[in-house]
């Protein structure tokens, strides 16, 4: 019997090791999945879109979306199975919004993300297309940049910057202060409205998809609904450590001057974050004791 016990013991022992390391082995594998076509949104129209790309290898195939900036929570949409080639439909879409959506592992870890705008009632908006395709996913930050300047340049000879299409659209970046002074940043202008902050315009515009020389501009909300705005992944997840809750991404924002562009300033007083691509504006939130943060980034005029 004691012979019996203890290689039942052994079994039960040799499986959950077996089983810890196919685990281990399917995390590893997923972690080396990269995005080699893709991700483009189609069929696009008031209620419904489709998101399509392919990977090097059989991946994950989750998607989650919501409206750009909101609070609201992230829906989930996916189809059994892995595979290579992916295609998930989101639905439950408002017409004429900004929905912004997020690709993920097995895990829950971001892939790649970005936005897009739906149609108008009973339209049909243009498809997003990736720029350039391939090398996506985890080695994302690899890219030859000089190679991504040289596109860019070009595509601002050719007048492909702007609009809808292969490159991206352009979204506004709002901005609207309530009674406590506290500042909201937000591609939605609803967002500021609606909320009871009063509009001050815009701060420019960012892409509503990533291209090249662009990263994820990350906002976050304090208690007091003051925005804070980050292309630091570190800086967003320290900021979340602290208590501020995680809106999702607002847009991307230039890495570097490109043509166009202008810097966002950042300014911090006790009472919140302010941004401004203003330099007077700047010169006079420094003389009323705000502190100079530096520059966020750059953002179309």
């Amino acid at each position: 019997m004691k012979r019996t016990l203890t290689l039942i013991g052994l079994s039960l022992m040799f499986m959950a090791t077996m089983a810890f390391a196919q685990r281990q082995m399917d995390e590893a594998n997923e972690r080396n999945v990269r995005i080699t076509q893709g991700p483009n949104i189609t069929n696009i129209n008031g209620d419904s879109a489709t998101i399509q790309w392919s990977t090097s290898s059989s991946g994950a195939n989750h998607v989650r979306y919501r409206v750009a900036g909101s609070n609201g929570g992230w829906r989930d949409a996916y189809h059994q199975g892995g595979g290579n080639d992916h295609s998930v439909q989101l639905t439950g879409l408002e017409p004429n919004r900004t929905y912004e959506w997020q690709i993920l592992t097995r895990d829950g870890d971001l892939r790649t993300s970005g936005q897009f705008q739906t149609a108008r009632h009973g339209g049909h908006a243009p498809d997003v297309y990736a720029q350039g395709g391939g090398d996506q996913g985890y080695d994302r930050g690899n890219r030859d940049r000089d190679g991504d300047r040289d596109r860019d340049r070009d595509r601002d000879r050719n007048g492909d910057r702007g609009g809808s299409g292969r490159y991206g659209e352009r979204v506004a970046l709002y901005r609207g202060v309530n009674n406590q002074g506290a500042h909201m940043y937000s591609s939605n202008q609803n967002d500021i409205t609606g909320r009871g902050y009063r509009s001050e315009g815009t701060a420019g515009n960012l892409m509503g998809s990533q291209v090249g020389g662009t990263t994820a501009l990350y906002r976050l909300a304090s208690p007091s609904g003051d925005s804070f705005l980050t292309r630091d992944s570190n800086e967003r997840n320290a900021a979340m450590g602290q208590g501020l809750q995680d809106q999702g991404i607002v847009g991307y924002i230039a890495t570097s001057q490109q043509p166009g562009t202008i810097p966002l300033y950042r300014l911090v007083s006790p009472g919140g974050h302010f941004y401004t691509t203003n330099e007077s504006e700047r010169q006079e939130a420094i003389r009323h004791g705000l502190k100079d943060e530096g520059v966020v980034g750059f953002v179309w005029q």
